[in-house]
């Protein structure tokens, strides 16, 4: 954990970025096939400024106890210890946009010299967070965003698009190139999972032996995942494959597959890579992970946010390739770096 922040930016950086004041935001970065898991040391531009000593920054975490933000707070963590930067750390009970709210209204009266923030809710989050930045908060956007993100110095999380493929591939290779596919998402309104359910589906078209069945939804509650996949397994006893991008319905869908004994029957690949997860990856529960460059967003939202501070321009979007875990390749640096843990 005495890793400095440029060494360990050296290390795990994976980075792809839209440069500031882009007009083309539907492009893509570029995308590396699952299997590629190489480092490059290359840092994003628009980190010219580095002195944060006195400066005030609250990170909103999307939900407390979840690991992927964990990681995302030990990297900030870790950056603000580097830097200088105070940093005050809140999250709701729960991943709700109604519990998000109030924190941030709470937040807005203290007058933080800047607020990061991973939204829960793509719309419900704006006019909370205008009105903090009306007040002269720095925004700085991390993993979710917004669905008008031009009042933030700008958005850190990964290439979603990526991680749904990456799903789809993982799964139409672990199935065999046919049979049926269930993919669990969370609600519409949620972007990173409106971008990886469109990245999903729009690789799945390329396998035309996979059937895929009606997206589900749940917000990575494993009580509701089991139930989806009970009900799916019930209607579709032939179900090959699900794949869900959020981790914390993992624990539902190998409930559900090993009560029903469809466990040997049904590959699974999950989004995420928290603890229990590399477990069940290492027992066979889960035949592959899409993870994500958690503690490198959080270290990169201290350094934008004091950029944005200091009137340097930061990268109006960066996305970060996500990173394909199987039992083969657990202990290798890129992907042992990034799996999800606290300080």
């Amino acid at each position: 954990m005495n890793r400095t922040l440029t060494g360990l930016l050296a290390a795990t950086l994976l980075v792809a970025v839209v440069s500031c004041g882009s007009d083309d935001d539907e492009s893509s970065p570029s995308q590396p096939s699952p299997s590629d898991t190489d480092a490059t040391t290359e840092a994003p531009p628009g980190t010219g400024a580095t002195d944060g000593e006195g400066v005030d920054v609250t990170l909103v975490l999307g939900t407390l106890g979840d690991d992927f933000y964990k990681a995302i707070e030990c990297g900030a963590k870790l950056a603000s210890e580097e830097l200088g930067v105070n940093l005050a750390v809140q999250a709701p009970t729960a991943f709700d946009a109604t519990l998000q709210i109030p924190i941030v209204n709470a937040i807005a009266a203290t007058g933080p010299d800047a607020v990061i923030i991973a939204p829960n809710d793509n719309t419900a989050l704006f006019e909370p967070l205008q009105s903090l930045t009306d007040d002269g908060s720095q925004l700085v956007l991390v993993d979710t965003t917004l669905a008008d993100a031009s009042i933030a110095a700008g958005h850190i999380g990964s290439d979603y698009v990526l991680y749904g493929q990456q799903g789809a591939q993982e799964i139409a290779r672990l199935m065999g190139d046919e049979g049926k596919v269930l993919g669990i998402f969370a609600p519409p309104g949620v972007s990173t999972n409106d971008l990886g359910r469109e990245g999903f589906l729009a690789e799945m078209e390329n396998h035309p032996d996979i059937e895929v069945l009606e997206v589900e939804f749940s917000s990575g509650e494993a009580g509701k995942s089991a139930e989806i996949v009970s009900s799916v397994l019930a209607a579709n006893p032939d179900l090959t494959g699900v794949f869900t991008f959020n981790g914390g319905d993992a624990p539902g869908v190998v409930t559900a597959l090993s009560e029903a004994d469809a466990a040997g029957d049904v590959s699974f690949v999950s989004g995420d890579a928290q603890p229990f997860q590399v477990e069940q990856l290492q027992d066979g529960d889960v035949g592959a992970l899409i993870v994500q460059q958690a503690r490198t967003m959080g270290e990169l939202s201290i350094q934008y946010a004091i950029d944005a501070i200091n009137g340097v321009d930061v990268p109006d979007e960066t996305a970060l390739p996500t990173i394909v875990a199987t039992v083969d390749n657990l202990d290798e640096p890129d992907v042992a770096n990034n799996l999800y843990q606290g300080c």
